[in-house]
C-alpha cells in the first residue's frame, strides 16, 4: 500500500506523533510519503522519527517542500512492535 501524509502547517509534536503511528503501523511492501517544509522544525522531527526506525532518509524536493519516501528493510520489519 503507499500513503502521503502531508504535514506541511503542522507543529509541535503532531508531526512526530503521525509519523511515528504511521511507520509503526507499516508492513511489508508498503510505502510512506511525507510531505514537509524544507528546514523547518517538523522536517527535523520527521528525520528523528525515520532514523529512529533505523530507515535511510530518502527525500527529494519540491520548490519549498520536501517529500520523504519511507520503506522499511525487511529485517526491521518484525522489530516494530
Amino acid at each position: 500500500m503507499r500513503a502521503e501524509v502531508n504535514l506541511v502547517g503542522l507543529c509541535c509534536s503532531v508531526p512526530q506523533l503521525i509519523v511515528y503511528s504511521k511507520v509503526k503501523k507499516m508492513k511489508e511492501n508498503d510505502v510512506l510519503e511525507v510531505v514537509v517544509e524544507r528546514g523547518s522544525s517538523q522536517e527535523q522531527d520527521v528525520v528523528m522519527v525515520i532514523k529512529k526506525f533505523g530507515i535511510d532518509v530518502v527525500y527529494t524536493d519540491e520548490g519549498d517542500l520536501r517529500r520523504y519516501v519511507i520503506e522499511l528493510p525487511r529485517a526491521r520489519q518484525k522489530n516494530l512492535s
